[in-house]
C-alpha cells in the first residue's frame, strides 16, 4: 500500500567536508538516493535553494550553507513500531519493526527509522550502523560526535558483537559451521542490484553459524503421533544463529544463500529464477507469495555488544524475536 503524494519540505547544513563543492556535486553526494539527472532537472526548474536563494548547479557551497527543497513523494507505507532497547546522553538502541528502512534510500523518504525517532527523541540522533528494511531488530543510534566517533571506530575495528536469528530452509548438515566467502556487489545496471559471491574480486567476509532449533513443514494442528502413525516429515526449516565476522552488505543473507539455506521470505536471495523475474512483474503472485511463505525475510538482529563511548564498559543488550517469527517457530516445532 502506498500513500498519496505529500510535500515534503527537506533542508541540510553543509558539512565542511563538502565544502568547495558545486551544488549539484552536494546533492549527487550528499543524497544518493536520486540520480544525477533527477538533481539536474530540480536545478533547473529552480526547486533547489541555496541559502533562501535559487540555486544553479555551479553554484559553489560553504560550510553552514542550507540547501532547501520541496518534493512530492507517495511513500509506501511501513511499519513505523519501535522498542527502546537502551538509552542515555551518549547513545540510544532500538529494536525496529521487520517493515521500515533505517534511513531515506529510493522511495523512503520521512517513512523511515531515523526520520520517526528524530520526531519522536529528538534531532541529535545519528545511526551508527545500517539493518535492511526487512531485518528486525537491534539498532544504535549516537547523540553526539564523540559517542559518533567511538562506536563507528568499533565497527571499523570489528569490536562490536553482532548475533542474528534466522529461519532459513532445510536442515544444514552441520550443527555448526563457518561460511567464508568473499563478497562483491551487481550494480544497478542489473534488474535487481545484490550482493554476490564473488572469489576473485570481492571484499573478505566470513560467518559463523549455528542451528538451535528445528521445524516441521506445517504448523501443528492436533494431535501428537502416537504408535503405528507415520512419522514426521524431514525437517523444512530451521533456526539459526548467525555471527557476522565482517559488515559486508547483505551478509547474512547471501551466505545463508550459499550453504543451500535461504532465509525464509527473502525476495532477492534464494528465489528460483522464473519467481524472481515474476517478483519484478507481479510481486503480488499467488505462485510467489507461496514460496516466500512470509512477506518479509525471517531475519533479526537479536544480540548486540560493544563498548560504551562514554563509560567505557562492556554494553550487552537483547531484543526478543518479533511475532512473524515467534509464531512462525512456535507452530512448527519437532519437539
Amino acid at each position: 500500500m502506498t500513500e498519496r503524494p505529500d510535500p515534503i519540505h527537506l533542508s541540510t547544513k553543509v558539512h565542511h567536508p563538502y565544502r568547495g563543492r558545486t551544488v549539484l556535486q552536494f546533492l549527487c553526494e550528499r543524497f544518493r538516493y536520486l540520480p544525477r539527472e533527477l538533481w539536474e532537472k530540480r536545478i533547473k526548474t529552480g526547486k533547489i535553494r541555496l541559502n533562501g536563494r535559487i540555486a544553479g548547479a555551479e553554484d559553489i557551497v560553504d560550510t553552514d550553507d542550507e540547501i532547501e527543497y520541496t518534493i512530492e513523494i507517495a511513500e509506501p507505507a511501513v511499519d513505523f513500531t519501535y522498542d527502546v532497547i537502551h538509552t542515555d546522553d551518549d547513545i540510544l538502541v532500538v529494536s525496529k519493526s521487520g517493515n521500515i528502512p533505517v534511513h531515506a534510500s529510493g522511495k523512503f523518504i520521512r517513512h523511515t527509522l531515523i526520520a520517526k525517532l528524530r520526531d519522536d527523541l529528538g534531532r541529535n540522533l545519528n545511526l551508527a550502523h545500517r539493518l535492511d528494511r526487512e531485518t528486525s531488530g537491534l539498532v544504535v543510534l549516537t547523540r553526539n560526535v564523540k559517542a559518533a566517533r567511538s562506536i563507528s571506530a568499533a565497527f571499523a575495528r570489528g569490536d562490536v558483537s553482532k548475533t542474528y536469528l534466522a529461519i532459513v530452509r532445510g536442515s544444514p548438515c552441520n550443527n555448526a559451521f563457518e561460511i567464508d566467502a568473499p563478497l562483491g556487489r551487481i550494480g544497478k545496471q542489473h534488474p535487481i542490484p545484490r550482493s554476490i559471491i564473488d572469489r576473485k574480486k570481492g571484499k573478505p567476509a566470513r560467518t559463523s553459524v549455528r542451528v538451535i532449533d528445528q521445524l516441521r513443514s506445517e504448523p501443528i494442528t492436533g494431535a501428537t503421533v502416537g504408535r503405528g502413525e507415520k512419522r514426521a516429515p524431514p525437517t523444512a526449516f530451521s533456526v539459526v544463529e548467525a555471527r557476522p565476522h565482517t559488515g559486508r552488505t547483505n551478509q547474512l543473507r547471501v551466505h545463508l544463500e550459499s550453504s543451500g539455506h535461504p532465509i525464509i521470505g527473502d525476495k532477492t536471495y534464494g528465489l528460483p529464477a522464473t519467481l524472481l523475474r515474476k517478483l519484478m512483474i507481479d510481486p503480488e503472485s499467488p505462485e510467489l507469495l507461496a514460496h516466500l511463505i512470509l512477506p518479509r525475510h525471517a531475519l533479526h538482529s537479536a544480540h548486540i555488544a560493544f563498548e560504551h563511548p562514554g563509560t567505557g564498559e562492556r554494553l550487552e543488550l537483547a531484543a526478543p524475536l518479533p511475532a512473524d517469527m515467534a509464531d512462525f517457530i512456535d507452530a512448527r516445532r519437532i519437539s
